[in-house]
Formats: C-alpha cells, structure tokens, sequence
C-alpha cells in the first residue's frame, strides 16, 4: 500500500504540531500493510532532526506570506493550496492520501474530484474554525482579520465531512466537529502518541532528597502563560506549606523571560530535545497547571512516557478519559480544580513510601494508551477497514 501523507506542519518542527505529525508518520511507518510512505511537510530549514526508515520518503515544501495571501485569495487558509498541482501529482501515484489538519478539507474535497478512487482520509488536530474563534482579542483590526479568518476556515473544514474517514485527538474534538459540521461516514480517535521516554534511575535516586517537580510548555502562548503563575502559585503554597527540599524546574522556550517574576522557580531556557529529555528522565511528578485552551496536552503524555505521576488541572485531562477510567492507571493521574489542591495533592505523593508503584502506573498507561505501538494499531484499524 502507498500512503501520501500531507501536512501544513513540519516533519522535522518542534511545535505541539510537529510532534504530533511525526507521531502519525512513524506510526504509518510501522503499519502492517504500508510499503512506501511519502510526507509533504513545511520545510522549517534545520534539517533532518528527526530520523526515518528508509521506506518514507520526504517532500518539503516553503512557506511565506507570499504564498499565505495567494493562497486566501483563492479562500484556502493554507499554503499548500499553491502547491496544489505538485500534490495532485503525488496523490495519482497514492492508494491512501491522508490530509493532517482539518484546514485541509478544501483541499482534500478538490484533489478527490482530480483524482477519484483512491481512498482519501482527514486526520485532524483540532476543530481549526473553533480554535481561531477563541483568539478574539487585540485591536479592531486583528479582530476584524480573525473574524475574516475563522469563515475562511470553516468553508475549508466543512468538507472534511466527506472524507472515507476522518480522526481526531479527542471525543470532545468529534463531538464539536460534528456540532458544526455533521458527523463523516466513519471517525477514530488517535490521541496523541510518542516514543518511549528512558528515566535517568541514578539522577531520580541522587535527587532523591530533593525532588524535581517539572511544568514544561511553549510560553510564548497565553494559556501557558497563566500557567505559569499557577505554578509558581503552587510552588509558593507547597514551600510554606512542608519541610520537603523540593526544586520547582520549569522549562521550555521562552521560560526565562515569562519566568523572571518568580525567582522561586529554577529554569531551563529553550532547550533543545537532548535537554529537554533530561529535564523529563530526573522529574519525580509533573505538573500542568493549564486551565484553558483548546486540544490534548502533549506534555503530558510525555511526562507519562518517561514513567512520572502527574497532576493537571481539568483541561489539562482532556484527552486522558481512557486512563482516568481505568482502575489499573488512573492512579498516576490527579486531576484537581485549583491552586491548592494542586499543593497538598503534591505533598501527598512525595509523602507516599512506595512511588514506584505510581511510575509503573503512569509507564503502564503509556504503553497501552498513547505509545506509538497504540498508535499504530488505531491507524492499522482505518486502513485496513478502508
């Protein structure tokens, strides 16, 4: 089987959009059934970080605001529609061409009309239309191009319902697409889905006496933001609260400069993913203290990767129903309303004597929820149903 796979995000970007990408990638990768792969992705200019099997082979594609204005002039909020000819051609020699992002539907419906009977599949992020409605702030004028933004958007994602299939991250997400746009023939959910995380047992048994306590986040967003006074929040409240020498490490792109406010906290500075790795492999529980935005937050099954019990605020478990439903997992994950209960919550787990239970917890949740070997076997499911 040939699958095309296009994607306005890039193969080898750091992004929540990156990831997840390559997440489906690799996953298609492994796929009983798929021998060649092809990826069109947004070239990002830093190379091939991220390694692939021989059997996938990668097209990436520029962007610019060039191609962003021309490609809304032909009311498509996407840059790939002036690559539209390069991916019709790729697309004739597919027997699967998967559209991620749900933008994309414009797309997919006009390539489906070039080039009938291929099976043709929408893997989505999130509800695009509903996502770019939220971001009504600013002057007139960026409310205005919002607006302008979020109908552009829904005129390319009401397609998508015509899709063989069509997948999202999370029931909410399908319960809102189908509150807009009816239901498509056929749906899954793929969470998102990582490699396996290696801890680091010496640096966990030399921090020991003073445990890492970890919030990781791209802070160059609002959501984020606030989260990040939430944990300094909690990191005040734990401090005056017990007698526990505990580091509160926060990490992530533009953390010294969102962070400088709270000098309780210790800080890792854009880090690359080396750093980034070791941040999560000494981390004894990971908090994510996020109290809105939109989607399935990657940082925490990427904490459960690596083995850590996390406790998150009600957004923050979006996306995590099946483990918190589960009595053999749900242990490693609390989910508390506040400030407060986030503190003592804390205080409770490091007090417990056997913590390894709670890491084999998380571990188990990982592997037979949102690892890529799960993942595979969803993607193996639609395909071979297809």
């Amino acid at each position: 089987m040939n699958v095309l796979l296009i994607s306005p995000n890039g193969l080898q970007e750091l992004s929540g959009g990156g990831l997840y990408l390559r997440s489906l990638a690799q996953a298609l990768c492994a796929a009983q059934g798929v021998d060649q792969l092809t990826v069109i992705s947004k070239d990002v200019g830093n190379g091939e970080i991220f390694e692939f099997p021989a059997h996938c082979k990668r097209i990436y594609l520029r962007k610019n605001m060039l191609r962003d204005v021309a490609a809304r002039v032909r009311l498509c909020p996407t840059y790939l529609m002036t690559y539209r000819s390069l991916l019709m051609r790729e697309a004739r020699a597919a027997d699967v061409t998967l559209f991620h992002n749900s933008r994309l539907g414009r797309l997919m419906s006009d390539i489906r009309k070039k080039v009938p009977g291929r099976t043709y599949g929408i893997l989505s992020d999130n509800v695009e239309a509903e996502l770019k409605r939220q971001h009504n702030g600013g002057n007139m004028l960026r409310q205005v191009s919002n607006a302008l933004d979020t109908r552009l958007i829904r005129h390319a994602e009401a397609p998508c319902r015509s899709a063989d299939f069509m997948t999202f991250i999370t029931e909410a997400d399908r319960t809102l697409f189908d509150s807009h746009y009816g239901m498509p023939a056929r749906t899954g959910i793929l969470p998102i889905s990582l490699p396996r995380g290696e801890p680091d047992a010496r640096r966990l048994a030399d921090s020991a006496a003073h445990p890492q306590i970890l919030f990781t986040a791209h802070f160059g967003f609002a959501p984020n933001q606030a989260a990040l006074h939430h944990f300094a929040e909690v990191a005040k409240a734990f401090k005056e609260s017990a007698d526990t020498p505990v580091q509160f490490v926060v990490a992530g792109a533009r953390a010294a400069e969102m962070a400088a406010p709270y000098p309780c906290l210790q800080v890792i500075d854009n880090p690359d993913p080396d750093r980034m790795s070791a941040a999560f492999a000494s981390a004894a529980v990971y908090l994510a203290p996020v109290g809105w935005g939109s989607g399935m937050k990657t940082k925490v099954a990427e904490a459960l990767s690596y083995g850590i019990p996390v406790i998150c605020m009600p957004n923050a478990a979006v996306g995590y129903e099946a483990m918190l439903s589960d009595e053999r997992y749900r242990e490693a994950i609390s989910v508390v309303e506040n400030v407060p209960q986030m503190a003592r919550t804390l205080h409770r787990i490091l007090q417990t004597p056997d913590q390894g239970s709670l890491r084999n917890a998380a571990s188990a949740a990982f592997d037979a929820l949102y690892s890529q070997a799960s993942q595979t076997r969803r993607l193996e499911l639609l395909l071979l149903a297809k």
